[in-house]
């Protein structure tokens, strides 16, 4: 309703407590209105009802459009890139109809962008939406939103995010421009490239507009530096440790924790030192003393110790956990002289061993980013005999940096490593495989589809062999079935399938979620062969 406030006002408070004044209406509608308002015997509420309702007519009578703009937009440049096929834009009409994970959604864009082609005209305004209110999505859309995309989010000020979206992806001035006058997606998107290129200059370009740059900006553009790493990035991220704001310091900490030779991890390894001994005891075998530090001076304070909050942890092994947390955990095979199993095994026999837990495996995910060496390897593959050993908290508590370490493998080493896990298992699984199983979905749903089909084919014989015999209350097994048919090679499953006698009667009540699970397996293999036709 747009009438008058007062009019508003009055049917709020109600005719018993306000009188009706004797104009309730402007001059100029009255005389119109006067008719119905002053007809004999119309009660006050009525004449209060009829005066809002003139009142909305005539004001939405006399509403006037926008004017016109004074010129059209210019046309859209060509496209560079091909068309989507046929039948994977049907397959995305489907995904934007809803009902399966946005996994697949993203699969779909990772298809497309290595197929080289647009996203379909049609769906652009539903993406660009999508992609607004989901800016995770943005750095996956941004390759294959072609010439008319970038177009049209020039005409949509929600949508800024994409305007100007090179369509080639190879070209420099695209690059440049991007950098130079794109929204932050395509900044970052461009400055990551560009240190896949040229380390050096894109580092030059950053350091030359850091000062000028708002605070969520210089967060996301820092993280590009983590894309070729190298010692002459040392004096720009250590300047960065005096930002005023505490991610951005946080960011650079980590990007400097990588860096062996930095001064940073120098003087959190001397830090470390004095941390962890060992002792070794007359027919009691060795034991590890565990001093956590005493005070924080400023230097520490700088490099960010005690910036994390751990709960159930008190302060100062909080300060244990972020020190730890920036050495590389091979330091310790070598200063202690104990393999990564005698670490992991003395420290649970510490009053720290929470404490040491989240800094060692902290350490794992920083570390394992910039290389796979094989003493963190050996570290990883320690940590996983412990995860699938201990209880249900040991294993909560640390899944985080845990999966994230596992996650921070290139693809090859962390399929390798999953699938001797998996073919060290029995076949097929049972309860006590539970955290096995509970890793493969974290793992699942925090990398992306496909797994190779070897790994998949492995997890799909001893999954579906294990459902017969467990109750369809086995949570942590019917849980992990949607994530890994979002990760699992199609074909695999079919093979798999092909082996698997079924479920006969279901006496353990698998079937609904055997069938949600072969469903979005075939869902996913029907997306992928769309993308091998031409468009």
């Amino acid at each position: 309703m747009t009438g008058p406030v007062s009019l508003h006002k009055l049917l709020l408070v109600g005719t018993a407590r306000a009188p009706l004044p004797a104009e309730l209406l402007d001059a100029e509608l009255a005389g119109a209105a006067s008719p119905a308002l002053d007809t004999p015997g119309t009660t006050p509420e009525r004449r209060l009802w009829l005066a809002t309702g003139a009142s909305d007519l005539w004001t939405r009578a006399g509403y006037l459009p926008p004017p016109a703009p004074a010129a059209q937009a210019a046309a859209s440049a060509p496209e560079q890139l091909p068309a989507c096929p046929p039948a994977a834009e049907a397959i995305l009409k489907r995904l934007l109809g809803g009902g399966q994970p946005a996994s697949v959604q993203t699969e779909w864009l990772s298809l497309l962008a290595g197929k080289g082609a647009r996203l379909p005209e049609r769906f652009l305004p539903n993406m660009l939406d999508l992609a607004t209110r989901q800016p995770a999505l943005r750095p996956r859309l941004l390759p294959v939103l072609g010439t008319r995309a970038a177009w049209l989010a020039a005409l949509e000020p929600a949508w800024a995010w994409a305007a100007g979206a090179p369509s080639d992806s190879d070209s420099d001035a695209h690059a440049q421009q991007a950098w130079h006058e794109g929204a932050l997606e395509q900044r970052v998107a461009a400055l990551d490239n560009w240190r896949r290129a040229d380390p050096s200059a894109a580092r030059a370009a950053l350091e030359a507009t850091w000062s000028s740059e708002p605070p969520d900006n210089r967060l996301a553009l820092l993280a590009c530096l983590g894309t070729g790493l190298d010692a002459a990035d040392e004096a720009f991220l250590e300047a960065a440790l005096d930002d005023r704001r505490k991610p951005v310091r946080q960011a650079a900490q980590r990007l400097l924790a990588r860096l062996p030779d930095s001064r940073f991890a120098q003087r959190m390894l001397a830090r470390a030192a004095p941390l962890l001994q060992t002792e070794k005891r007359f027919l009691r075998g060795t034991r590890l003393i565990v001093a956590p530090p005493d005070e924080r001076d400023a230097a520490a304070i700088r490099d960010g110790v005690g910036d994390n909050k751990y709960p159930g942890l008190g302060e100062k092994a909080g300060w244990l956990v972020d020190i730890l947390a920036a050495v590389d955990p091979s330091h310790w095979s070598t200063s202690l002289g104990l393999s990564p199993d005698e670490c992991i095994a003395l420290g649970a026999g510490t009053d720290y061993q929470e404490a040491l837990l989240l800094g060692w495996t902290g350490a794992l995910q920083l570390h394992l980013a910039q290389a796979a060496t094989p003493g963190l390897l050996a570290w990883l593959e320690a940590w996983t005999r412990i995860w699938l050993a201990s209880d249900g908290t040991v294993r909560y508590r640390n899944a985080s940096a845990f999966v994230g370490a596992y996650a921070a493998l290139p693809a090859p080493a962390r399929h390798a490593m999953l699938l001797a896990l998996v073919e060290a298992s029995r076949l097929p699984w049972q309860g006590a495989d539970l955290p096995l199983v509970e890793l493969l979905h974290q793992l699942a749903d925090a990398t992306p589809a496909p797994w190779p089909a070897g790994l998949s084919l492995a997890i799909a014989r001893r999954l579906l062999g294990a459902l017969p015999a467990l109750p369809a209350q086995q949570w942590g097994f019917r849980s992990a079935l949607g994530p890994l048919a979002a990760v699992f090679d199609p074909a695999a499953v079919f093979e798999a399938e092909r082996g698997w006698p079924g479920l006969a009667d279901d006496p353990q009540g698998w079937q609904n979620a055997v069938d949600q699970f072969f469903h979005l397996v075939r869902f996913r293999h029907e997306m992928i062969l769309s993308f091998q036709e031409s468009a």
